[in-house]
Formats: structure tokens, C-alpha cells, sequence
């Protein structure tokens, strides 16, 4: 009988149930994301596509500098470059560097107002997604992207969070032919001292 009780605790406590409202769940994870400052963290991304037989694993650091400024150095399979500054962006890879003027091309400009809004009013807006908010051990946010710009990349993406802190530990992208990231997330430090080099894109 005792085992039949642990066992029933233990699979009502996997179940996760909706959160009281999506508002409140969305208020604690942007309080608990933004970025003020800096931030810098580890990444652990694994794709899965159609077109591979195994699972794409990738590694690398990422710093951010409020208010729009992003450096993303791919550590494995492959060392790249990746940095964002304001209408700019420099990539490397394969000792290639190449930039480009976003007023020419808006590729990444759903990634710059992203950046920026999280030093203000937070990554997560109901007027960008529709949410549906999971809370149990963790708190998961569900979101279909409204804008033009994401619902041509993605068609959901996944947020992961620490129920008590709002803290996120994973981004969960799928795109439009059913493809998923998954960006892990890992040692968290915010407030660090950057060098503006850092995000120099010349």
C-alpha cells in the first residue's frame, strides 16, 4: 500500500497543470531574464532535422551588453563568430569574416528587438505570441509567434524556466517544416565587466 501512494505522489507531482495566468507567468519570467547590464552563459544546442540521421550537437559562450549588443563564440564542432552591435553584424567562419549593415538587410532585426526589449520590458510579449503557460517542477511558456518576422522562422517556441526564479534554462525552437533546437542553458553570470572590443564588428 505504501508503494502504491509514493508511486501515485510521485506521478502527480510530473504532471504539470496550468498556471494561474499566463500574464503572471510571463511578468516572472521577464523579471527574472532581463538584462540591465551584461549577462554571459553557456550554450548546449542539439538540432534534430529530417536531413540528418543523428542529432547535431553544438557548444558555445554568449555574452550580452544591454542594450543591443550580442557576442556568440561557437566553440564545437567548429570554431565561429558571431556578433551583433547595434545596425551591424560581423560572422566568422572558416577564418571567413563578413559583415553586414542592417538598414540593407533585416535578417536579424527580429534578433535586435528581441535584445532590446529585454532590457526594458522583457524577452516575452503577448502582443508578439500567443502563450499557453505550464507550471509544475518548471515553468514552460508555449508560444506561436504573431509578428511576420518569427512566424516565418518558427512556428513554436518553448521556454523552459526554473518555477521558482523564472529563471530560463532551455529555448526550444521549431521551425516551419518541423525541425527542433534545443539551446540548453548554463552557467549564468550577469553584471560581469565587458570590453566594448567584444562586440567591435569591423
Amino acid at each position: 500500500m505504501k508503494r502504491i501512494l509514493t508511486t501515485a505522489v510521485l506521478l502527480l507531482a510530473a504532471i504539470p497543470v496550468f498556471a494561474q495566468t499566463a500574464s503572471e507567468a510571463i511578468a516572472k519570467i521577464n523579471a527574472a531574464n532581463k538584462v540591465t547590464s551584461t549577462v554571459t552563459f553557456d550554450v548546449r544546442t542539439v538540432r534534430n532535422t529530417s536531413m540528418l540521421s543523428q542529432p547535431l550537437v553544438s557548444t558555445g559562450k554568449v555574452s550580452v551588453k544591454a542594450p543591443s549588443s550580442l557576442r556568440y563564440e561557437g566553440l564545437t564542432p567548429a570554431k565561429s563568430l558571431f556578433v551583433l552591435d547595434g545596425d551591424r553584424v560581423l560572422t566568422e567562419q572558416k577564418g571567413v569574416r563578413k559583415t553586414t549593415d542592417l538598414k540593407e538587410k533585416n535578417r536579424y532585426q527580429a534578433l535586435v528587438r528581441s535584445i532590446s526589449r529585454s532590457s526594458t520590458d522583457g524577452l516575452v510579449s503577448e502582443k508578439d505570441f500567443k502563450v499557453e503557460v505550464l507550471s509544475g517542477n518548471e515553468l514552460i511558456l508555449v508560444m506561436k509567434p504573431l509578428g511576420r518576422d518569427l512566424s516565418r522562422m518558427f512556428s513554436e517556441i518553448r521556454l523552459r524556466a526554473d518555477a521558482n526564479s523564472g529563471i530560463i534554462r532551455e529555448v526550444l525552437l521549431r521551425d516551419l517544416e518541423g525541425d527542433t533546437s534545443s539551446i540548453n542553458i548554463s552557467n549564468v553570470v550577469t553584471g560581469a565587466t565587458l570590453s566594448d572590443e567584444l562586440f567591435n564588428t569591423k
